[in-house]
């Protein structure tokens, strides 16, 4: 509806004003699937330091240094727990999972890619987590696996005085 590519507008507003260094258009696909959506999956591959700084803009609810990158309003929006059918599985928002309370990580959030890239954000926290594993190669890690390591570092992690 704008006229504008997604990942093109990514790279413009998005990319280039945190400081991504690896990231480029190209590394992007889409996937149209009529059977499972209405809508393209569309796919970014981001490096574990260029998904760190997508975090950490996240954390900072939109702002990366002096700037107001993407609305706060949209940050808090994306993030809240919108009631979804997700038995067995966290709560959900614009496709971020949120972190239940009561698990003593605060307010958090976060986001799997093909299942076993993490990016988990926890502002109250101060914390950003990627966790990342070589999908163009065989793997042999589960999501529990990734969960469990999750709740290790939050546990561990004491928060900056």
């Amino acid at each position: 509806m704008t006229g504008k590519r997604i990942f093109d507008t990514f790279n413009e507003d998005i990319a280039r004003k945190i400081g991504m260094e690896d990231f480029t258009v190209t590394d992007c696909s889409y996937v149209f699937e009529r059977s499972k959506s209405d809508h393209s999956a569309y796919f970014f591959r981001m490096s574990s330091r260029d998904l760190a700084r997508f975090g950490l803009m996240y954390q900072n609810y939109g702002r990366w240094e002096d700037e107001q990158v993407v609305p706060e309003s949209w940050i808090r929006g994306s993030t809240f727990i919108y009631p979804v059918e997700n038995q067995g599985s966290d709560p959900y928002g614009y496709l971020w999972r949120i972190i239940p309370e009561g698990t003593g990580a605060g307010h958090g959030f976060y986001h799997t890619g093909l299942g076993v890239h993490l990016l988990a954000v926890l502002p109250d926290q101060k914390l950003v987590l990627v966790h990342r594993v070589d999908t163009d190669n065989d793997f042999d890690i589960r999501w529990s696996e990734i969960r469990t390591l999750m709740e290790m570092i939050v546990s561990a992690h004491e928060l900056p005085e």
